[in-house]
């Protein structure tokens, strides 16, 4: 099936996010899928992967930036703070239920990595309209996983005390995503080369954060709202993740009681974005959605 793509803005609490629109031709109605990425990233990097094939398939695809990063707008730049992400994408939703040619009684929400999660929280408390949801190798609980990297979460507290007092007087100092020498939010090996390599293919993502965001990002943890998940949704864990560990995957997805697909690959974090375990990912995908979507 042919689609063509535009870009858009959504409002949200003031500011515009950024968007593109992945539009079936010649199909009067369809399904929508809302779609945003991992931490830190900007919609450019994979929307090129699923986005396509999602509207090829016969689904109105929405894929956007949230505030403060890529083409959206808000300041303080590179600023992320979960709960205002989740807004995003609630606007998001809101938005894309408007277009003529969604019915808007029939969404889907797809979130891979640190937006995995955010997947699992808002189908603990839905919109209307989100009928399913899915989430590809989802931070789940963040505090678990910063204690998996250092230890405990202590080195990451240090952190965000020693510059309290600045973040207090509205200073925005800044932290590398990740780094090879000196302190990083995310210190997998995997994510190292991952997110360098990332940095030098599109320029419009930034490898850093600032630093009041960490404190925000610790006490993050979606898995926590897994047993109020009520709409179906698919769980895509990697086995050998050594950046959203794979049994805390597990643990959040035990506790879900409405229908679930969980999908286990033997792989790291970011395989799941290379071929050919990619095309497999999408195809499964596609299926969950014409089961819960049509």
């Amino acid at each position: 099936m042919e689609y063509l793509v535009e870009k858009t803005f959504f409002p949200c609490s003031g500011e515009k996010c950024a968007g593109l629109i992945y539009r079936p031709i010649g199909v009067p109605e369809t399904p929508g899928v809302v779609m945003a990425f991992g931490f830190g990233m900007v919609k450019e990097i994979h929307a090129e992967d699923y986005a396509p094939r999602f509207a090829e398939a016969g689904y109105t695809v929405l894929v956007f930036d949230y505030r403060r990063f890529g083409e959206s707008t808000g300041h303080p730049r590179q600023a992320l703070y979960p709960l205002d992400q989740i807004e995003d994408y609630r606007c998001a939703v809101n938005y894309i239920k408007t277009l003529p040619n969604v019915d808007h009684r029939k969404i889907c929400l797809w979130g891979t990595s640190f937006s995995g999660g955010h997947v699992l929280l808002q189908l603990a408390f839905p919109q209307p309209g989100v009928r399913c949801g899915i989430a590809q190798v989802p931070n789940l609980y963040t505090y678990k996983t910063a204690i998996s990297y250092a230890g405990s979460i202590e080195p990451y507290m240090e952190l965000v005390e020693a510059f309290r007092d600045r973040a207090c007087k509205r200073s925005r100092d800044i932290i590398p995503i990740v780094s090879e020498s000196g302190p990083s939010v995310i210190r997998s090996s995997e994510a190292i080369e991952y997110y360098t390599r990332k940095a030098s293919e599109y320029p419009r993502f930034k490898n850093y954060i600032t630093i009041d965001s960490l404190e925000k990002i610790l006490l993050y943890s979606p898995g926590l709202y897994a047993g109020l998940v009520s709409r179906p949704i698919f769980i895509l864990a990697a086995l050998r993740d050594n950046t959203t560990p794979p049994e805390f995957v597990r643990e959040a997805a035990s506790q879900i009681r409405v229908d679930k697909k969980l999908l286990e690959v033997d792989a790291g974090h970011f395989d799941i974005y290379e071929e050919p375990l990619l095309s497999k990912i999408v195809e499964e995908e596609i299926s969950f959605m014409k089961k819960y979507l049509g």
